[in-house]
């Protein structure tokens, strides 16, 4: 590959992107295609294509992890792995990583009301960003 090149042109970068697109993670997309996840890591830095396209991948990928959720919940056969509980843990931990991956769309709202209205800014999981977007609401920001 010429300096010219980008890694996201190549095969070997779209499979990485279709498995992280179907809810695989980067470590286990890596591990399938027996390529070091340090070296991964290197070309996103070095090769702007690729890390546009693992972008896209991976908010791809958060919809299908959403869409597993629903379906383990659902008792979904090859979802499911047929105990209640477990289900409820697997459901609850990816839930809880999309939330931290994704706070913008899977995260929980911070509802603070002022006077008589009501507002809702989405912070995720952040207790700094709740309070810092609670004292710019106080200030009128």
């Amino acid at each position: 590959m010429s300096k010219t090149d980008d890694y996201g042109d190549t095969l070997e970068a779209q499979m990485l992107a279709d498995y992280v697109t179907d809810g695989m993670t980067m470590i286990d997309a890596c591990a399938t295609m027996g390529i070091p996840l340090r070296t991964a890591y290197d070309r996103l830095k070095a090769n702007p294509k690729f890390a546009a396209l693992m972008d896209e991948a991976r908010a791809a990928g958060f919809d299908a992890i959403a869409n597993g959720i629903r379906k383990v919940t659902r008792g979904e056969q090859g979802h499911s792995s047929g105990d209640v509980k477990r289900d409820r843990l697997i459901a609850e931990m990816d839930a809880k990583l999309l939330a931290k991956w994704h706070p913008k769309k899977y995260g929980e709202k911070l509802e603070i009301e002022q006077k008589s209205a009501s507002v809702s800014i989405p912070v995720g999981n952040d207790p700094i960003a709740a309070q810092r977007a609670y004292e710019s609401l106080l200030k009128g920001g």
